[in-house]
């Protein structure tokens, strides 16, 4: 860089969201594990960056990988086998993480991590069901309309057919 910004200006660069992909590239290696986390969780860093963070050496870092929106399932698969309770108790609170996971996570080994997994399922759960009974209720409407146009067709051809005096 040109110029020296201080750690509180690496660290909001680090997390905006317009950051330019080479300036994520050169905080990724900061030594600074609070700037490497806001790098982690940022929705623009590359996926080879990503990569490299689920085996980064602070939990607080793969905790931030957690949280980044564009991150794969595939990646957070390997954190909820990560060695780190931390680091699986945050995956386990997260509502965006994949169902099959937090089921995973809910039969985790620490009752931590399990419990908070079990309760982020049972929170979710309502939302599934809605949206399910939203979707059963809809298709029903639809299939229940079908035959009433289909009726209402003949009926309206049987009006426009000029009738015998």
């Amino acid at each position: 860089m040109l110029f020296s910004l201080t750690s509180k200006a690496r660290y909001l660069l680090a997390g905006n969201p317009n950051a330019p992909v080479q300036l994520l590239e050169e905080y990724a290696e900061s030594e600074d594990a609070h700037i490497r986390a806001r790098v982690a969780e940022n929705s623009r860093t590359p996926l080879r960056l990503l990569l490299k963070f689920v085996h980064d050496l602070s939990s607080e870092v793969r905790i931030s990988l957690a949280y980044n929106p564009v991150v794969t399932d595939i990646l957070l698969g390997e954190l909820a086998e990560d060695e780190h309770i931390d680091v699986r108790y945050a995956l386990a609170e997260n509502p965006a993480v994949p169902h099959a996971i937090l089921q995973k996570l809910s039969k985790d080994e620490n009752p931590y991590v399990a419990h908070r997994a079990a309760k982020t399922l049972d929170s979710i759960e309502p939302i599934f069901t809605t949206v399910k009974q939203a979707q059963t209720q809809t298709q029903n409407q639809a299939q229940a309309q079908v035959p009433v146009q289909a009726q209402a067709q003949p009926h309206a051809q049987a009006q426009l057919q000029p009738q015998a005096a």
